[in-house]
């Protein structure tokens, strides 16, 4: 690991936290104060979400084609403008934030992607788990300091500052970013980006055949939806059920930062040898059983912990899911293989903050923790208990066909029964290709 290359990506993606974490303080507090639903929290939240479904078939052409980090510098200062732009605009209609709101998301398709590319890029494959973790913690450390920043500067001296300093904070980390040495150049001649995006159904088509990206895709895309349900309804809880104004809100985002990076911390320490899924299973279960607990809480300090205990599981989601892309991706595809996975977490997410905008004015914000947890619980069954079927069912065939050569293999087959029902999704790949060379001979 080039740790001085790493140490500058993550100062770019600390600065960049810091200075987001001290807007989404602002925005909630101003879009609150402004319209005084969680509907519209829920709907802001939601544009910013939805052009990474629309444009990640594009963006992730783009960072298969030209650098990732020219793609991520573009995208910074792209939103040092639109954010400087936002207090600005929200005076005259609270359309324009809206509109605001969805253009940082467009940026955000090639800045969030390009940056899990780059790490793959720069870091070696041995060390990718450790190089995401310190990702998660740089850049929850620099949101639990936005946080706390965020709250002391909306209480005291308005929004319109706070998203100042995060413009700022964006051009900065693209003075950083520009620094970074180059990655290793192309070999053969450079594809056009729209032959990439007319390609991108076949890369796919490739990744929905692997069993355990599937599966992460679908978690991603259905299981990850009841869990953002709570996001817009975590503001009301301090805003509206414990009525904590700004410094309430503050302190929620500053245990949840809390919780991811523990979390983090934790994980860096772990090799993730088994199969990634099964983290990201017991995680979003672990999240889910925080939201129920929360909407049986009369306590403001108690819902906050269980928020920060689910912040610490959610790194059991994050971590192992872009190691698993890192690793499988080959070269040509990493871009769109890393876009398209982000791209379907973003449909998530946006459903998910439709979904808890509406549901929280109707149901009310503590019944919606209790309806999203129970779902959240109901859809990570469904997706990963067909998962582990399939997976002892392909241990068998395996074990089958090989137990049919003639030569003796108990080696072999040990290594095929530990692949197919207990290993890490690349080895899916791996065994099922050896299965099928087997058969044909």
């Amino acid at each position: 690991m080039r740790y001085q290359v790493l140490g500058r990506l993550l100062t770019a993606q600390a600065l960049s936290s810091f200075g987001s974490s001290m807007s989404s303080v602002a925005l909630a507090f101003m879009v609150y104060k402004l319209t005084g639903s969680v509907l519209h929290m829920g709907g802001i939240l939601a544009v910013t979400a939805f052009p990474l479904v629309v444009t990640s078939w594009i963006g992730g052409a783009l960072l298969d084609r030209f650098s990732a980090k020219n793609a991520m510098v573009l995208a910074d200062v792209a939103r040092a403008i639109l954010i400087l732009a936002m207090p600005f605009l929200a005076q005259q209609a609270v359309g324009l934030v809206y509109m605001v709101a969805a253009l940082v998301g467009v940026c955000s398709a090639l800045f969030n992607p390009g940056q899990i590319k780059l790490i793959g890029e720069l870091v070696d494959r041995g060390q990718l788990v450790r190089a995401n973790s310190y990702l998660s913690v740089s850049r929850d450390g620099a949101e639990l300091l936005g946080f706390l920043a965020g709250g002391v500067l909306v209480t005291y001296v308005g929004y319109t500052l706070t998203f100042a300093i995060d413009a700022a904070t964006y051009v900065v980390s693209a003075l950083l970013l520009l620094g970074l040495p180059r990655t290793l150049p192309r070999t053969g001649p450079a594809p056009r980006v729209w032959s990439l995006v007319a390609e991108s159904p076949a890369v796919f088509a490739r990744l929905w055949r692997n069993p355990g990206l599937r599966t992460n895709l679908l978690f991603a895309t259905f299981a990850a939806t009841a869990v953002m349900m709570n996001v817009p309804n975590s503001y009301g809880l301090a805003l509206d059920v414990f009525d904590r104004g700004a410094s309430g809100l503050a302190a929620l985002e500053v245990l949840v930062a809390c919780g991811l990076i523990a979390g983090g911390l934790a994980i860096s320490r772990m090799g993730l040898r088994r199969d990634k899924n099964l983290y990201v299973f017991v995680s979003l279960l672990a999240m889910a059983a925080c939201f129920i607990a929360v909407s049986f809480s009369d306590y403001f300090w108690l819902s906050v912990g269980l928020m920060g205990l689910a912040g610490m599981a959610n790194v059991g989601l994050f971590v192992p899911s872009i190691t698993m892309f890192q690793e499988m991706s080959p070269a040509a595809d990493k871009g769109r293989l890393i876009a398209v996975r982000a791209g379907f977490g973003q449909m998530g997410a946006t459903a998910g903050f439709l979904l808890g905008g509406i549901l929280g004015d109707a149901l009310g914000i503590l019944r919606l923790f209790l309806v999203a947890g129970l779902v959240g619980v109901g859809l990570c069954l469904a997706i990963y208990v067909p998962y582990r079927v399939g997976a002892a069912r392909r241990a068998k065939a395996a074990w089958a066909v090989d137990a049919e050569a003639d030569a003796p293999r108990a080696a072999d087959r040990e290594w095929v029964r530990t692949t197919t029902s207990g290993g890490s999704a690349g080895a899916w790949a791996v065994a099922a290709e050896s299965v099928a060379v087997k058969e044909e001979e």
